[in-house]
């Protein structure tokens, strides 16, 4: 009985998507964080990856030759998530998500919480937790975008200017705003 082998085309896609595999497994983790973080929704940041993945696969001999494919990775990200925001904006079928909906799915809190704080500390950081959560959820799709990079992620203001292919002055500003509005949200104590 004759041993059965992969055609060589085969070979050559597995071998293919084990580059990219390679290449990119190490970055998906942060590429989802700031979806979640851009798109308040689970589902909607999977997706936004996914598109991003299958954008990149059929161009994993120029992502080998870059220095730093993060950055570029978020970058092409960033323009994806803006197209399907102007998609979703002209579409006369309007598509979101509503945060009592998310609550009674079953959504869990993945915070972590300081095991050495008593049943006070933990209420408070608990509520803290959703105010933010409530208030991050009012803030413009811009401001959570800019906030998640520079705040969280940490992106410098030069790269985000490349990122997001804006002038640096202009996203100043918006980080400005973005946290201007974040306080003035989370002062007012009233999300709904």
């Amino acid at each position: 009985m004759s041993r059965m082998a992969w055609p060589k085309s085969d070979k050559s896609r597995t071998s293919a998507a084990g580059e990219f595999d390679g290449l990119m497994r190490e970055h998906v983790p942060a590429l989802y964080r700031s979806a979640f973080r851009w798109t308040g929704a689970v589902d909607r940041a999977e997706d936004l990856v996914q598109d991003l993945l299958v954008r990149l696969y059929p161009m994993h001999d120029e992502l080998q030759r870059l220095d730093k494919v993060r950055p570029w990775a978020m970058r092409v990200m960033y323009r994806i998530f803006v197209d399907q925001l102007r998609r979703e904006r002209s579409s006369p079928l309007q598509f979101g998500i509503d945060p009592a909906d998310a609550d009674a799915a079953g959504e869990e809190d993945h915070g972590f919480a300081d095991p050495a704080a008593g049943p006070p500390e933990l209420a408070e950081q608990q509520i803290t937790r959703q105010r933010i959560a409530a208030a991050w959820t009012l803030l413009a799709e811009e401001h959570r975008v800019v906030l998640s990079m520079h705040d969280i992620e940490g992106y410098s203001l030069v790269e985000l200017a490349a990122i997001m292919e804006i002038p640096l002055g202009t996203l100043k500003s918006r980080l400005h705003r973005a946290r201007a509005k974040l306080r003035e949200l989370l002062a007012t104590e009233r999300f709904e």
